[in-house]
């Protein structure tokens, strides 16, 4: 056990919840974990060429394709398109993860392009449920996913989408998959959608369901959107709770989706399960 490992436990439904700060896992669709490393700080210290661009994620808004912000990345702006060149690769590509954010390129195999699936893929649930083509472009990860064509995640992804205007993109990919899931995100906070009841039906008929939830978590995580983690995981705790989720998510909430939380996060969740424990 690492010296600096630090644990803290506590009990959901019968079950010890134990947070650590060494490194969590992601779960693979063949029953394997892989290791996932905790999300770095991104664009801090001397790396600030993208912090003018800020944020504004417009939370709840439709998504409209290219945004002025998305703009500030291309053409005559240098600043935020040199972030998408990495420099350990020894040569002048661009990163996979930017160019699909950036609607370069498209997802694969058989997929699209990211402007199209986040506009005309919402709802299309039989469209979305082929996970093979796109999820692992939509959230990226720094481990290589059961789909080898996909890109995997580095520090320079992280910060050009935390700060050069693809953080609208990827908040707008989370609403695309939550009504998949029959949630919805409204004033930051992600609630049931109408037709909860039908989706989350169809959602506990397969594992692969909650390891999807497990790699939009692990990316939430890299953005830096506790926030939104920590509405996503109570409405989740809520569900299985009440049998509205089974087993197997319960398994997956204490053994992974809790894990990507920071400290405070787990706490205020901790807290939040001890209440409906209570009730």
């Amino acid at each position: 056990m690492s010296k600096n490992r630090k644990e803290y436990k506590i009990g959901f439904m019968g079950v010890d919840i134990s947070y650590s700060t060494e490194t969590e896992s992601l779960p693979s669709t063949d029953g394997r974990q892989q290791p996932l490393p905790i999300a770095n700080e991104a664009c801090s210290g001397s790396s600030s060429r993208c912090e003018e661009y800020g944020r504004s994620s417009s939370r709840g808004e439709a998504y409209r394709g290219s945004s002025s912000r998305d703009e500030a990345c291309s053409g005559s702006s240098s600043r935020c398109e040199e972030y998408g060149r990495s420099s350990s690769r020894g040569n002048n590509i661009q990163s996979q993860v930017i160019a699909f954010y950036k609607n370069e390129i498209p997802s694969q195999p058989n997929g699209d392009f990211i402007d199209n699936i986040l506009n005309h893929w919402y709802g299309n649930y039989n469209k979305l449920d082929d996970f093979d083509t796109y999820i692992q472009w939509l959230f990226p990860s720094r481990e290589r996913g059961k789909n080898s064509q996909a890109p995997l995640l580095t520090d320079e992804d992280v910060e050009i989408i935390k700060h050069c205007g693809f953080d609208q993109k990827a908040i707008r990919a989370l609403e695309v998959m939550l009504d998949f899931y029959g949630m919805e995100l409204k004033n930051n906070t992600i609630n049931l959608a109408p037709n909860h009841r039908e989706r989350l039906q169809v959602i506990k008929s397969h594992g692969k369901y909650y390891f999807v939830i497990s790699r939009i978590l692990s990316f939430l995580k890299e953005l830096g959107e506790q926030k939104l983690m920590i509405t996503w995981l109570k409405l989740l705790a809520d569900l299985i709770q009440k049998n509205l989720l089974d087993g197997d998510a319960k398994i997956s909430f204490n053994s992974y989706w809790i894990k990507y939380l920071d400290k405070n996060g787990f706490d205020e969740v901790k807290a939040y399960i001890n209440e409906i424990n209570r009730n």
